[in-house]
């Protein structure tokens, strides 16, 4: 049985960054037990593989949780300027896009990884790969941890292991089961930033078509939230950042009004129209938006109206409002998602108000749980890795300082 004082499951995000916090205490003993054949593997294709780490704009109201005071008081700790002091001290440079998002100038979300990786090279304890945790438990003031391979003891155990999102990378919801073990209640599992499956009959012949659209989640008739930006059609339904920021919002049965033209308002896309019909009186219906929208949105908008596109459009005022409006607002209903196996986050978790202010477990002591496994899930755009790095710093800090005080 090895003997550590703390000991770290999943070395991901929050797991690197549990690690070389405790790194900078020489009287920390721990080992890190992850998996898969290499550290920081989910990481390193985050933000498209262009490391998008956190974004300028952070706040508790970009996150989903059952305890955003808890969120707030986290990043107030550690929030993104605090990140981007740590990895600049790590030897990074990082900017900022128009939206907020930060990416290491680089932009290989890798190479965050390889500094982390670099920096723990100097670990006080040990880096295990290749190695699964299989049970956990409490007896006396310690922990007795089993893996595949070996039997642990620490005063300290950290869950750092993910979600079940994109399980390729090794992240298949194991933390739930152990968290569980300690009598931890899990909030329903759902995906988040992940593409939508949609009815298929208003996007027949779109698949592959990309376009700069302004997206409105509408539920019950009332708006949710709008998004904008990448909306690429699939064989599915719709994929694209609009669509991925959206999905953090959606529920099946929700509906997409999609504005194809939103540098255009309905009032001057009437007119537009309505000049060019009365210029061109043989005009057939299909060649109506010819270099006003894509020629398969268009297609597909004659359609949804009902409208034959082959055909000299003699449609009255009231068609031409329809058609108008169906640009402006193209509905697709919700039909699902693709699932964790393609999602970036899981919405859901551990019930964060049984963890305090540091995300150690109120019901056993020294038990921290992090990152994904928690019951916090944020938007698109950063702000996911910020709370994992954030999450584990804090527990880290917390653990470094009851160790303080034992000497």
């Amino acid at each position: 049985m090895e003997r550590y004082k703390v000991l770290i499951v999943g070395c991901g995000a929050s797991g690197l960054m549990c690690a070389l916090r405790l790194n900078n205490e020489k009287n920390i003993k721990f080992v890190v037990i992850d998996k898969n054949d290499r550290v920081g593997r989910k990481l390193s294709a985050t933000g498209n593989g262009q490391g998008n780490i956190t974004n300028v704009e952070l706040s508790e109201k970009n996150y989903f949780s059952t305890d955003k005071e808890k969120v707030k008081n986290i990043l107030d700790r550690f929030g993104y300027r605090e990140l981007l002091n740590y990895f600049e001290f790590l030897g990074g440079t990082f900017i900022a896009d128009k939206t907020g998002r930060v990416y290491p100038s680089s932009k290989q979300a890798a190479s965050v990884t390889d500094i982390m990786r670099f920096d723990l090279r100097r670990a006080s304890g040990a880096v295990k790969t290749c190695e699964t945790v299989v049970s956990a438990k409490k007896q006396g003031n310690a922990f007795i941890v089993r893996s595949d391979k070996n039997e642990y003891i620490c005063k300290y155990l950290v869950l750092a292991s993910g979600g079940r999102a994109a399980p390729h990378f090794g992240s298949d919801g194991d933390g739930y089961r152990l968290a569980e073990c300690f009598g931890h209640t899990i909030t329903p599992l759902t995906p988040s930033l992940v593409q939508l499956k949609t009815e298929l009959f208003p996007i027949k012949g779109l698949k592959g078509v990309r376009s700069e659209c302004v997206l409105t989640l509408k539920r019950g008739g009332k708006s949710v939230v709008q998004t904008e930006g990448d909306l690429i059609f699939t064989e599915y339904g719709v994929s694209g950042n609009a669509v991925f920021k959206l999905s953090a919002f959606a529920n099946k049965g929700d509906v997409i009004a999609v504005d194809f033209l939103p540098q255009i308002n309905e009032k001057e896309l009437f007119k537009i129209l309505k000049n060019k019909i009365s210029r061109f009186p043989d005009l057939s219906a299909e060649d109506l938006f010819r270099c006003i929208l894509n020629s398969a949105v268009g297609k597909s908008v004659l359609r949804y109206c009902g409208i034959r596109g082959t055909e000299p459009y003699n449609g009255n005022e009231k068609d031409l409002m329809r058609l108008t409006y169906t640009v402006k607002n193209f509905c697709l209903k919700i039909t699902g998602d693709m699932g964790f196996a393609h999602a970036q986050v899981t919405k859901g978790g551990v019930d964060l108000r049984e963890l305090d202010d540091n995300l150690m477990s109120k019901k056993v002591k020294n038990l921290f749980i992090v990152g994904e496994l928690a019951d916090v899930d944020g938007e698109c755009g950063g702000y996911n890795l910020q709370w994992a790095f954030s999450s584990a710093y804090i527990a880290a800090e917390a653990i470094a300082k009851d160790v303080a005080n034992d000497y």
